[in-house]
């Protein structure tokens, strides 16, 4: 008795290579500083190989002081010395670290997931400020064209203050876009 077995494998719909993508979305930058940040973004990466591409990022912040910093500057007159952050401005590189395809409302959703170092700076009421991010994320294809991205990184910026010149923050990103 003979058992045929047959292999049916679908074609990589997720094609990045040779492929620009753009995206805009929001974002949020949490520095624990006594600042609010929320913002938007816009993203463009090419692919020059299906593992990894060149990256650009533009954010803008709508900044202002929490309630508490605002409080406490009623009261006092004390500001917080932490810079007010308007945009930031990162370029490099976005690695794909793995490809994977789940089943979800009767559907295949091709995704990956990837991770990025950038550096760049961000644009502060006081002046430049030099910055470095790291993110991890996943961006997951919806139809041929369009896209969700998901990053959760973290910022670094070098930044004159009284006690510390650095300043870590948080910097998720949501984002939906298309590709070229």
């Amino acid at each position: 008795m003979r058992i045929l077995l047959f292999l049916l494998v679908e074609p990589r719909l997720f094609v990045k290579q040779g492929h620009f993508f753009t995206s805009f979305g929001g974002t949020w930058l949490e520095r624990g500083d006594y600042w609010l940040n929320p913002g938007l973004s816009l993203s463009a990466a090419y692919y020059p190989t299906e593992s990894g591409g060149a990256e650009v990022r533009v954010l803008w912040f709508f900044s202002s002081l929490s309630e508490s910093a605002r409080q406490i500057s009623a009261a006092t007159g004390f500001v917080p010395d932490a810079r007010k952050p308007e945009a930031l401005a990162l370029a490099g590189w976005r690695q794909s670290l793995t490809y994977g395809k789940v089943a979800l409302a009767g559907e295949a959703v091709h995704f990956d997931l990837q991770g990025a170092l950038h550096g760049g700076g961000l644009f502060t009421d006081r002046g430049f400020a030099p910055a470095v991010s790291a993110s991890a994320g996943i961006l997951a294809r919806l139809n041929r064209w369009v896209f969700l991205q998901l990053d959760l990184g973290l910022l670094l910026s070098f930044e004159q203050r009284q006690r510390s010149g650095a300043s870590l923050g948080l910097l998720p990103l949501f984002s939906a876009g298309a590709e070229l």
